[in-house]
């Protein structure tokens, strides 16, 4: 049997199926566009943030900037068993890989970390894959476990306990199932010598940072408790991993704010606008950020200067 009759239908379907994906993420993205607008109340947004004062400002992207640097070191201490790498360069591998993920539908723009690390440590990209996979469900559980604290209605020593016991069914069976999914896929010896946990404590900070930034200022701009702010920051980062994912999460974000905060529906309009503005505040920090780093700036390797 002729191999490319075989593949010729599979080939067929895998192609239906990415037009499918584009056609149902359009549309979704659309439909909360639409949504939006109708609900954002822009001119009492810039009233009030013409009113917070520019230390609001600067607190929130010292956040989100410091969370990118957790990252970058993240991805620093990963792989400095092969060679070290400054913490500049990592920054400018993770930034760049940041901004290839907003600007790209349907998380495509994952590719720039494996050709960020393929060209800086001469990995290849199936083990750069396997770390790559390792940290994403890292980020998974730490945002499973805020939504534990933030979102279940409950005494917040109950939610405190059912996140510690989370926490320790995670740590006692994660390492294995690691493991076994490794082995399955037979990417045992792709992975780098780092454990399961390697760089969770700066995931966790990672994303504290971050929610804590955002759930701050859409506090602030909408007018809404600090704890339905963080609320909101989170429900943004939630709706950022699911599929149906538009360029920079364009709709998705602002809808997943405004539904994290569970608030009554009088608080709509302030927050649907509050919603569009932290996350153009978001976007233009990381996308800024990642153009300074590309900028022909000289760097230093082992006390050496290396031209840009």
């Amino acid at each position: 049997m002729n191999p490319a009759t075989v593949s010729a239908p599979a080939q067929a379907s895998g192609s239906r199926g990415r037009v499918l994906r584009w056609v149902l993420t359009i549309v979704v993205a659309a439909v909360l566009w639409v949504w939006l607008l109708r609900h954002a109340n822009l001119s009492a947004l810039a009233q009030q943030a013409g009113r917070l004062p520019a230390w609001g400002w600067c607190a929130a992207a010292a956040g989100l900037l410091g969370g990118h640097a957790l990252r970058a070191w993240r991805l620093q201490r990963e792989w400095r068993h092969i060679r070290h790498a400054s913490l500049w360069q990592c920054l400018r591998i993770l930034l760049l890989h940041n901004a290839m993920v907003l600007l790209m539908p349907l998380r495509s723009g994952e590719v720039g970390f494996l050709w960020g690390v393929q060209r800086e440590w001469g990995v290849g990209w199936g083990a750069a894959g396997v770390v790559l996979l390792r940290w994403r469900l890292q980020d998974a559980l730490v945002l499973a476990f805020l939504a534990v604290l933030l979102f279940l209605p409950l005494p917040w020593s109950v939610r405190v306990l059912l996140a510690a016991a989370c926490a320790l069914l995670a740590w006692v069976s994660l390492p294995t199932l690691w493991g076994w999914l490794l082995a399955r896929t037979g990417r045992a010896g792709a992975a780098a010598p780092a454990s399961w946990w390697g760089g969770f404590p700066a995931s966790v900070a990672n994303w504290t940072l971050k929610v804590i930034a955002n759930g701050g200022l859409l506090a602030a701009l909408a007018g809404i408790p600090w704890l339905a702010g963080l609320r909101g920051g989170l429900g943004g980062e939630l709706a950022g991993v699911q599929p149906l994912q538009p360029p920079a999460g364009l709709g998705t974000y602002e809808a997943g704010m405004w539904f994290g905060t569970a608030l009554p529906a009088h608080w709509q309009a302030q927050v649907v606008s509050a919603a569009l503005a932290v996350h153009a505040f978001s976007l233009a920090v990381a996308l800024l950020a990642a153009l300074v780093t590309r900028l022909p700036l000289p760097t230093w390797r082992g006390g050496e200067k290396i031209a840009p």
